[in-house]
């Protein structure tokens, strides 16, 4: 039997995260595994971690290509 580890060397975690505190403010990262460990280890409580959308690359506008 065959197996593999990856399929594409990119990134898979496309989203960012949010992690907002008990005290109104909040803290963005950019992969959940950051958004776990800041959870974890804040002084001040969190109440939520938040799934923001994927930035979407910008392309140059005008043209064919």
């Amino acid at each position: 039997m065959k197996s593999f580890e990856d399929t594409d060397p990119r990134p898979y975690d496309r989203h960012r995260y949010r992690v907002q505190f008990r005290d109104g403010s909040f803290k963005d990262t950019g992969s959940y595994a950051e958004a776990t460990d800041l959870w974890y280890s804040s002084r001040i409580k969190p109440r939520v971690i938040e799934v923001l959308p994927a930035t979407k690359p910008s392309r140059p506008r005008g043209g064919f290509g």
